[in-house]
């Protein structure tokens, strides 16, 4: 209504195969609402060309990447020859995922729109959240004849975030022109419940040589879902004594490895952090070591015109996240070249022992590589154990794209009327990275 006040509503119902009869319909209405206060008699600030306030809720639905209401047959071996099981449990009572989204933002032009900015907050709240149930090993879901973790609705998340861009005209003449872009963004999700008893929900995938590393994602209420889980690495033992008046990993039946260069721990190998102060290192020393979700998302772009050249140049950011270097883990084991593998370079810095004055220490010790043996407990307690040693940061700024084009001049054009126009451009992606 003239201009100043605007509202726009929608309202979709959508069916999906994904789901049994009674749960197949899902509606999902939406409502905006807008008021331009720049254009009120009352506003009389000459630099703001335009202010406009919004506000956006609505519910939007997911159907999942496939049904999962079914438990489709494959084949089996039994005693009695080859046959048909159940490949996955069905779950007939799964339900569309909802997702309520409340978003205030602001519009804001300033000195007749040479600068223009949006800014966005929002509140999504997540029911029904569709995913597999990874149900563990003793109800059947692994070896042959296993039936696959059924599809479900498992919990509720919740997430908070905003974004900012402005947009500039930095300069404005008759040949020249240069505008800038920039835009921010973060956003938090925290888990908000499960609809199992389930504490927690662990997904893990296996790397290298037949999953001889297993690296474990965790959710857990309260927390940022898929947090990294393993171990505290505290660097290497730097003599015998220290190795005694510390915890070490045990073996299967809880005892404590003892201490020796070939069946133990021994100076040079890798020294963990004992976080129930129990004396030794096993399972419930596992703690979270890494978040894969960055705090700041970020690009800029700037595009220069001159005559008829145009050069666009884009760098994107990420800041705030960690990654697990499972590459570099690998990579490290020093024993790895006996089969011709390649190594990372830091390994030639591995620790080197020497003995001075009856007692053994590093002859480098700052060194973060652990020595070289050929006791497969020391390789375990050094290579094969998930922890803090292999999280990276995983902030990076990176030359993203630059185009430069070239459009053939009007008045060119003019002199002939099959072709209206031509435009040539040169473009690079991923020109440089920084991290």
């Amino acid at each position: 209504y003239d201009n100043r006040y605007i509202l726009s509503g929608t309202y979709r119902r959508d069916g999906s195969s994904n789901f049994g009869p009674e749960n197949r319909w899902g509606s999902f209405p939406s409502i905006s609402a807008a008021w331009r206060v720049s254009q009120e008699e009352f506003f009389a600030v000459p630099f703001i060309s335009d202010l406009k306030l919004r506000f956006e809720t609505g519910l939007t639905g997911n159907q999942g990447g496939g049904t999962g209401i079914y438990s489709p047959l494959s084949s089996g071996i039994s005693d009695l020859g080859s046959g048909f099981l159940p490949n996955r449990f069905g779950n007939a009572a799964l339900q569309w995922e909802e997702t309520q989204t409340n978003n205030f933002g602001i519009n804001l032009g300033l000195f007749k729109n040479r600068v223009t900015a949006e800014f966005d907050y929002y509140v999504k709240n997540t029911d029904n959240l569709l995913m597999e149930n990874p149900l563990p090993i003793y109800m059947g879901t692994q070896g042959q004849g296993a039936v696959g973790n059924p599809r479900v609705n498992i919990g509720e998340l919740q997430t908070k975030g905003w974004g900012f861009t402005v947009n500039t005209v930095n300069v404005n003449n008759k040949d020249f022109r240069w505008e800038s872009n920039l835009n921010l963004s973060h956003f938090k999700t925290d888990i908000q419940k499960f609809y199992s008893e389930s504490a927690v929900i662990d997904r893990t995938s296996g790397w290298y040589d037949n999953w001889s590393q297993t690296w474990t994602q965790r959710s857990a209420v309260g927390l940022q879902p898929w947090l990294f889980r393993g171990y505290i690495s505290e660097g290497l033992f730097q003599s015998v004594d220290e190795i005694n008046k510390s915890a070490v990993r045990v073996d299967g039946n809880g005892n404590r490895y003892p201490t020796s260069p070939d069946n133990g721990v021994w100076v040079g190998d890798v020294k963990y952090k004992d976080l129930n102060n129990d004396g030794i290192i096993n399972f419930q020393d596992e703690t979270f070591i890494g978040n894969p979700w960055p705090k700041l998302f970020g690009g800029f772009t700037n595009t220069f015109s001159y005559k008829g050249f145009d050069l666009s140049v884009l760098v994107t950011a990420t800041f705030g996240n960690d990654i697990y270097n499972m590459l570099n883990m690998v990579n490290s084991k020093a024993t790895r070249f006996y089969t011709s593998r390649n190594l990372m370079v830091d390994v030639m810095d591995y620790a080197k022992l020497t003995t001075k004055d009856g007692q053994v220490m590093l002859e480098n010790p700052g060194a973060d590589v652990p020595r070289i043996t050929g006791s497969q407990i020391a390789n375990d307690n050094n290579y094969n154990v998930i922890s803090s040693r292999w999280v990276e940061d995983g902030s990076f700024v990176r030359l993203k794209n630059v185009s430069l084009s070239y459009n053939v001049p009007a008045s060119l054009m003019a002199r002939q009327k099959l072709v209206r126009g031509i435009r040539a451009t040169f473009g690079a992606q991923n020109l440089a990275t920084f991290t």
